[in-house]
């Protein structure tokens, strides 16, 4: 659901060595180191970090433009009953430096911890049914409420909340000092705890937008809004995650490895978690479409099937080139409604597996939303089938369920 507009900017390595990695959320770079937890260390420079971040927040919101914001007709600070996290005490540790150029720096840091004591299976929420994209039930701390979590690997940051996360589990927030392009402010939060069926995961850094207007915007209302995102930052650190969309369930492994039963019935494809000068991370994979191999962004939130340039468009073998497409706009929040021309693929031929009625898009290579990559591949091109994001040797299983 999150995705990016600016794709990746192919400037870093995606080997990943671990324990450690660098991440960031706009100009937020964070580094790892191992342990008992994952110690976290920020360091935020404003001066289009807020720019950035909105940019990153948009493909799989075409199809649930939900997720990011939080909406309020006045400052979620200064609102009843909030809290503001104390800067100098645990478990965040967050100092402010201001700069000559007047852009300010903020520095953090957290120890985030994944308990999970066996690998498990957590059923898809009700909203797969309409949506497609990844999306389980969770709960904040000891509240009885639960939510709806999207699994999204095109979100570039560990979790995302709303106010109503915050206002319904009195959680301690740290707002930041924008010059809110787009009428935006940002902030984080301490998260406790977040469980998903037997895992809990414990203080992972946690991000909200602020938009201190109730807007109409794009027709849009985001007031019964209730999801909570979990992105690439925090997915990666699974030994693997598993996505049955034939049973509708999830399956999450922090310890033991992958190990596929009759292998032969499934194909492997080599990804890699790259990261843009900002150090926003992304997951490419290489993927057979027709006879090309074309590298897309893999992203779990988004329920589309393909959107690609319209140079990739071109190159693509003429079988698929027949499909008639429409002119049309697809919606991103943030962004405004992007032209592209609009149709459905009757069969897409992907490796040994058939994929039918897949819906394409097709942006004009200027868009801003692949300047960048070549395109993004959704969910809905893995509806009826089984995939694996093996983190730890960086291979996405397919399962052939038609051989």
């Amino acid at each position: 659901m999150l995705a990016l507009l600016i794709c990746v900017i192919h400037l870093l390595s995606s080997a990943r060595s671990k324990p450690h990695y660098t991440e960031t959320y706009g100009s937020i770079t964070a580094g790892i180191t191992g342990g008992a937890g994952l110690k976290k260390q920020f360091v935020s420079s404003l001066l289009g970090l807020l720019f950035g971040l909105l940019l990153s927040l948009q493909p799989g919101c075409s199809v649930y433009p939900l997720a990011y914001v939080v909406v309020n007709s006045e400052k979620l600070e200064h609102r009843p009953g909030i809290h503001l996290l104390d800067p100098n005490n645990t478990p965040y540790s967050i100092k402010v430096i201001k700069r000559k150029d007047g852009t300010t720096d903020y520095f953090w840091d957290i120890d985030s911890t994944i308990e999970q004591p066996k690998a498990c299976r957590i059923k898809y929420h009700t909203l797969y049914s309409t949506n497609r994209f990844m999306v389980v039930e969770g709960r904040l701390g000891d509240g009885k409420k639960k939510y709806p979590v999207v699994l999204d690997t095109g979100a570039s940051q560990s979790v995302f909340v709303k106010d109503t996360h915050i206002l319904e589990n009195n959680l301690a927030i740290y707002p930041m000092h924008t010059s809110k392009p787009n009428g935006y402010s940002l902030g984080t939060c301490h998260l406790p705890e977040l469980h998903l069926g037997s895992i809990k995961l414990v203080d992972w850094p946690c991000l909200y937008l602020h938009r201190p207007i109730k807007p109409k915007m794009l027709g849009l209302s985001f007031a019964k809004d209730d999801s909570i995102i979990v992105g690439l930052p925090l997915l990666r650190e699974f030994k693997y995650i598993l996505f049955d969309s034939i049973n509708k369930e999830v399956e999450f492994s922090h310890e033991e490895l992958f190990e596929p039963q009759q292998p032969q019935f499934w194909e492997q494809y080599q990804f890699s978690i790259e990261e843009d000068f900002h150090g926003n991370a992304f997951l490419f994979v290489e993927i057979p479409i027709g006879s090309e191999k074309i590298e897309l962004q893999l992203d779990t939130g988004s329920g589309n099937g393909l959107a690609i340039r319209e140079e990739l468009w071109e190159n693509l073998p003429e079988k698929i080139r027949s499909v008639k497409l429409k002119k049309g706009k697809e919606l991103y929040p943030y962004i405004g409604r992007l032209k592209c021309r609009r149709g459905i693929i009757e069969e897409l031929q992907f490796s040994n597996r058939t994929i039918k009625k897949t819906r394409i898009s097709v942006f004009p290579n200027d868009s801003p939303l692949l300047e960048e990559c070549q395109g993004m591949i959704g969910m809905d091109c893995f509806r009826d089938t089984v995939i694996v994001l093996d983190f730890e040797n960086e291979i996405m299983w397919v399962k052939n369920t038609q051989s």
